[in-house]
């Protein structure tokens, strides 16, 4: 499993550096507001318990704009076959050539 480091200290900068990868639309600018606006509220909240409560509706909102891993997924079309890796079709054009001789 690959580790990531997050380069931002803050919480808006890192919000803000993931909307601007996205391609997102004009109608979109409004939930980008408020994403960046519960950015900031976090970085500058000092109580636990709001900090949970502002992180809830910004994980929300940026799921609404295709921001996490678990909003990408779901826009994955469904009929498209996954990508099997190279060690997998490795092993796929073994069994084929053992099926081929005979001998699976």
């Amino acid at each position: 499993m690959t580790e990531h480091t997050c380069r931002h200290e803050d919480v808006h900068g890192a919000v803000k550096d993931a909307l601007d990868a996205l391609d997102l639309d004009d109608e979109d600018q409004a939930a980008v507001a408020l994403a960046l606006r519960l950015g900031s509220a976090i970085d500058a909240e000092e109580n636990g318990r709001t900090v949970a409560e502002l992180a809830g509706k910004l994980l929300s909102t940026l799921e609404s704009l295709g921001a996490t891993p678990a909003a990408r997924k779901a826009v994955l079309p469904r009929s498209a076959p996954a990508e099997r890796s190279a060690a997998q079709r490795a092993k796929d054009e073994l069994k084929e050539r053992r099926t081929a001789r005979g001998g699976a």
